[in-house]
Order: structure tokens, then sequence, then C-alpha cells
């Protein structure tokens, strides 16, 4: 990993880690390693700990389009007793009239709930399940569409996402 690409995602991370906790309150996050595609980290909030995986899309479309930068988190918070929050930041407002996001796992699709420009499973039944498909997958396709009516679609690869999600499952027991 060259520095430019460290500080990019410890840049990344601080910065989804800051969108998660209170500013207030917010401490830095710590690396816990990058495992090819995904990067693991911990911290702490008010509630107490949390843990965290972020990656970012190998390809995003459509190609140049204007938004900020865009990653996939997943997120433990040990202080509140939950696990396998996913969530996406798309990088642009969601057309909140009719947002359809969605998230698929090698063409298992997942309907997400949209709010600014943060959207998450829908449903926290469908946690679990994604997450297993998430860990044994090798590409997830993140789709949605903006307050101005551009559809995006946000590829990653899923190299690295078991040991990014064992690293997080450790720390936050």
């Amino acid at each position: 990993m060259t520095m430019k690409t460290g500080g990019l995602k410890l840049g990344l991370a601080v910065a989804a880690f800051m969108a998660l906790a209170p500013a207030a309150q917010a401490q830095q996050a710590t690396e816990l390693g990058t495992f090819n595609a995904w990067s693991a980290y911990t911290a702490t909030d008010a509630s107490g700990q949390l843990c965290f995986i972020i990656g970012e899309p190998t390809r995003s479309e459509p190609a140049g389009a204007n938004r900020d930068p865009i990653k996939f988190l997943i997120v433990h918070r040990k202080g509140m007793g939950s696990k396998n929050e996913a969530q996406t930041q798309i990088g642009y407002p969601y057309n909140t009239t009719d947002a359809k996001a969605s998230v698929s796992v090698d063409g298992r699709s997942y309907t997400m709930a949209a709010r600014g420009s943060t959207a998450w499973l829908a449903s926290s039944g469908d946690e679990a399940g994604f997450v297993t498909a998430f860990k044994g997958g090798s590409q997830m396709t993140v789709r949605g569409t903006s307050q101005r009516g551009t559809d995006t679609v946000d590829t990653y690869s899923l190299s690295g996402a078991t040991a990014a999600m064992n690293a997080i499952d450790a720390a936050c027991q």
C-alpha cells in the first residue's frame, strides 16, 4: 500500500467514523488491518466501542459523474449490542421521492432505505443474510438514483471481505 493510498483510506475511515458518531464525542479510529479491498477499524463513541469495515468501489457509473467520495461500510456497535449494520455513502443526495436504492451480492439483491446521501439495508432482518453473502461473495453492486435523476452503479470487489469482517468480529465481541 502506498503512502498516498494509505492516507486516503485512513482519511476516509476517519470521515466515515465521524459520520457515525456525534462530532463532540468522536475519537480517532484505529486501523485493525487492510485486507485487499477492505479495511477494518475500531473506535469509541458515547455508546461505547464500535468496529467497522470500509471499502471503495472498483468501478462507478456513469464515469465522470460529480460525486463526493463513495464508500460502503459494515458496522458493529458493541455498546449498543448491534451488529452487521450495512450502509453506503453514495456521494450525492438520493432522490427522496423514489430512491430505489439496492445492493446486490453476486446477483442476490437487497432493498436499501435512503436518506440524504446515505442508504442502509431496509430491513434489519436482512443484515445477517447479507453479511453471509458478502463474506462468501466475489462482487457487490450498489444502485441508486440521485436527486437529479441520475442512475448510478457502483461495483465493489469483495476480495478481503471475510478477513475484514473477521477482524471486527474479534474486536467487537
